[in-house]
């Protein structure tokens, strides 16, 4: 849980009281335009950056601004950019995680791709190697910013899927992308980024009418009748 978030830099407030809850087996869309905070909160989350103020709250213990071992023990974050280095080998990336080979060696996909480099990957394999290596250690919350942006529709779906399947083994996700149309049917909870703050879109409603609501969504046209022959 993050509570009452503030970050500014000089001359500008990012987060103004910013109030977000992420559940344990369940996945949490945070959505919002360019520029209005959703990097910065994930950023705040994983102990990427300081906030000004506020609290960081993981299974009822307070994190401070120096509890950055206990924050990564229980985070994994996935950033916008690629976090892994283009010029070595998916091989021996995949050892150097603590325990994921057995996991991988029968995922058709890392199979594929398991003699390449990095820089050889399309951005979706890229993606979907990044996720499953964040996924095989075991933290209790992952945060993605932006998992789906420039992958082809075939492995978003294919990434879908893995989420979908570590939420329900327990992972508490919260997750971000401007691609709604596959992040909408998948979460079970969500948060709209506007003036600086959080506001929490109710469940009982459906989503994608509240996020039309709120202007982040444009209203679809209806369709013109036709005339009768």
């Amino acid at each position: 849980m993050l509570d009452s978030i503030f970050f500014e830099v000089p001359r500008l407030r990012i987060l103004q009281g910013a109030y977000l809850k992420v559940t344990p087996g369940s996945i949490c869309g945070l959505f919002g335009r360019n520029g209005s905070g959703k990097s910065t909160l994930l950023k705040v989350a994983s102990g990427q950056i300081a906030p000004t103020s506020g609290l960081t709250i993981i299974d009822g213990e307070r994190l401070h601004k120096k509890d950055l071992s206990r924050r990564f023990a229980k985070i994994a974050y996935l950033p916008q950019d690629s976090m892994l280095p283009g010029d070595m080998a998916v091989k021996r990336l995949i050892k150097s995680f603590p325990g994921p080979s057995r996991h991988l060696s029968h995922d058709a996909i890392i199979v594929d791709i398991v003699g390449k480099r990095i820089d050889e990957l399309s951005v979706g394999k890229r993606r979907y190697l990044e996720i499953r290596l964040l996924l095989s250690l075991n933290r209790a919350y992952v945060l993605l910013d932006e998992p789906f942006t420039g992958v082809e529709p075939l492995m978003i779906e294919r990434i879908a899927e893995i989420i979908i399947a570590a939420a329900k083994q327990g992972r508490g996700f919260l997750l971000t992308d401007h691609y709604q149309q596959y992040t909408i049917p998948i979460v079970d909870d969500a948060y709209l980024m506007m003036n600086k703050q959080c506001r929490h879109l109710a469940r009982t409603s459906d989503l994608k009418e509240q996020l039309q609501v709120f202007g982040y969504l444009r209203h679809e046209a209806k369709a013109k009748a036709s005339p009768a022959n």
